[in-house]
């Protein structure tokens, strides 16, 4: 049997989307099991358990033939934050968005409480979107019909600091708030590997995850996630070729790769 691998881009859509639960169809309850692999990255003295690793594999993969599909995000090799660089002649921008866009998160599975608090971020949400629809449409906030709160005197601030670094004709109000929709109790993470990590984080740590794996996958799926800059462009090539190399050498089976992007220079 061959194995397919197919390279193309993700999109990361930079929207908070709090839907209320009645307003979902078709609803099913997923189980999430998690395994960080690359400890390394946060303490050079840590190696990671392969033999606890391909154990817990084992628990969903039992028999070996089983089909599967292997998902590869290749910002997982390296990954910025592209919103951090957001308009830099503004000095901390992202910082001051993540004040008011900040929201305090609650672990609970209080189906009342978890409606509460979809509700207040929502609200949030749609009072900071309308806020920068307005200067996206207006170009100030001189007529703004809406309540004049908290939030209301933090954006004019930040406009106040944009508009005094960057031409109107510069100025995207609706990317400065997709970058602060970015930002809940925490911001997209942002570790640019070095070269010597990124090597190691390749040719070691993925290597071994691959050799822990029960049998071969069907499908490899691969994004480069690179255009909308979560992954370094200027590390994407040898990431990419690194990976493939890694897939072609443990995969024994005959393999059809198949690049799903376009190539640019």
């Amino acid at each position: 049997m061959a194995s397919k691998l197919t390279c193309s881009e993700s999109y990361f859509l930079s929207e908070c989307l709090y839907a209320p639960f009645e307003d979902l169809e078709d609803t099913r309850e997923v189980t999430l099991h998690t395994i960080t692999i690359g400890s390394f990255i946060e303490d050079p003295g840590k190696a990671d358990d392969i033999d606890a690793i391909s154990s817990v594999l084992r628990k969903y993969l039992q028999e070996r033939g089983t089909p599967y599909i292997l998902d590869i995000d290749l910002d997982f090799f390296s990954t910025k934050n592209p919103f951090k660089e957001i308009y830099p002649l503004v000095k901390n921008l992202y910082e001051k968005l993540g004040d008011i866009y900040y929201f305090e998160k609650t672990y609970t599975d209080d189906p009342l409480i978890l409606k509460e608090i979809t509700q207040a971020r929502s609200e949030q949400l749609d009072e900071l979107e309308k806020l920068f629809n307005h200067l996206q449409n207006h170009r100030n906030l001189k007529d703004y019909d809406g309540e004049k709160t908290g939030r209301y005197e933090a954006v004019n601030l930040i406009y106040e600091q944009v508009i005094k670094a960057y031409k109107d004709t510069e100025i995207n109000w609706n990317l400065i708030h997709d970058a602060g929709c970015t930002i809940d109790d925490t911001e997209l993470p942002h570790h640019v590997t070095s070269p010597h990590d990124l090597q190691r984080l390749i040719n070691i740590t993925f290597a071994n995850f691959l050799e822990a794996l029960p049998g071969e996958p069907t499908i490899v799926t691969i994004s480069r996630s690179v255009e909308d800059d979560y992954c370094p462009m200027e590390d994407i090539d040898i990431i990419q070729m690194s990976v493939l190399n890694q897939l072609i050498q443990r995969i024994k089976s005959s393999v059809d790769i198949q690049e799903d992007y376009e190539k640019s220079n």
